[in-house]
């Protein structure tokens, strides 16, 4: 048991390691064949389909426009259009949470890692800051994902919900984007160290799971020798 729990963990370690690196490569190829349709589409694909981080995509946008020599005016850019995709997909989201309700989306949402309690914690988040928690929720991770579906149960206002899903969405995806430009090659350097570096944490997480299970083992068989112990005294 203890065996096929530490290769499911090596597993799991290995095939975080393995999406992360496809998700980068896909989008920076995404970007740097389709420019500003490329991260509007990426933009527009994370906001419904949470999955895929924005602080994966947008840093790397940025990286390609320092790496191609294109500038600040059009790292500037790229975060302008990212900003466009994520408030259509918020758009887009607000009208499916008016229309279906909030049953329908937890259903459709579990396909998408959205449960009750994400969900509840948009809610909370909406009913304290009112018509601001759109423009603070799109800069909060876990909450802008989500945050157009209490907008929309509420029939929040329609301009004002794209006007401040867009002045927070753009601040988000430039922040991130300026990050990724003037990082630079330190980008380079992670990608080439992120596969060393999950195995060193893969070895540091199994030698913990592997200690705490056998201490487990162990305190578990000494309690069940100290019962038949005191079952034999008596």
């Amino acid at each position: 048991m203890v065996i096929s729990t530490l290769i499911i963990i090596s597993l799991a370690i290995t095939s975080i390691s393995t999406f992360i690196n496809d998700t980068a490569n896909l989008v920076t190829d995404l970007i740097l064949d389709h420019g500003y349709l490329g991260i509007f589409t990426a933009a527009l694909i994370e906001t419904i389909f949470p999955i895929i981080p924005s602080e994966l995509i947008f840093p790397l946008a940025g990286y390609v426009v320092q790496s191609q020599n294109l500038g600040l005016g059009q790292a500037i850019m790229f975060g302008f259009m990212g900003s466009l995709g994520s408030t259509l997909g918020a758009i887009i989201i607000y009208f499916l949470s008016l229309k279906v309700g909030r049953k329908v989306i937890l259903k459709i949402g579990k396909y998408l890692l959205i449960n009750e309690n994400k969900l509840h914690k948009s809610e909370v988040w909406f009913q304290k800051y009112g018509k601001l928690a759109v423009l603070l929720g799109r800069l909060a991770p876990g909450i802008r994902e989500l945050i157009s579906v209490p907008a929309g149960l509420a029939k929040m206002n329609l301009i004002s919900f794209i006007l401040f899903t867009f002045i927070g969405s753009f601040i988000w995806s430039s922040s991130l984007t300026m990050s990724g430009f003037y990082l630079g090659n330190a980008w380079d350097e992670f990608s080439q160290e992120s596969s060393d570096a999950f195995h060193i944490v893969a070895i540091i997480v199994i030698v913990s799971l592997t200690a705490i299970l056998v201490y487990k083992i162990v305190i578990k068989k000494n309690r069940t020798n100290n019962n038949n112990n005191e079952k034999n005294d008596m």
